[in-house]
């Protein structure tokens, strides 16, 4: 399993994670933010950005850990879909294909206009 990041502050985080709302200390706990995730469907490795109050957290999907279209932040993920992963091997891709924020805002218009969404 991966370890991504070294807490800068352990005591620290411990303090702050003891201070939050009890649905927030137990993700918290069950999955710390310094550890890399495989989210499934659709087998992308994330890290977590932020726990929220209603059980879910927020992800961070970064080419650095996968083959991408465009990199992204996505809320309202079921902790229960994560898994603890490795880092990719050196034979899978990753990078993103779209980098620039005008560019993928105009393939996400694009999309958006080919599934009828306005």
């Amino acid at each position: 399993m991966a370890k991504i990041a070294e807490l800068t502050d352990p005591d620290g985080w411990d303090e702050w994670v003891s201070t939050r709302p009890p649905v927030v200390r137990d993700l918290c706990r069950r999955y710390p933010p310094d550890r890399l995730y495989l989210l499934k469907p659709p087998g992308q490795r994330v890290k977590i950005v932020s726990y929220n109050e209603n059980g879910t957290v927020t992800v961070n999907v970064s080419a650095q850990w996968n083959c991408l279209v465009f990199e992204r932040e996505v809320f309202g993920i079921d902790p229960g879909d994560l898994e603890e992963c490795d880092l990719p091997n050196e034979n899978e891709l990753t990078g993103a294909m779209l980098t620039e924020e005008n560019d993928v805002k105009v393939f996400c218009e694009i999309l958006r206009n080919d599934n009828g969404v306005k």
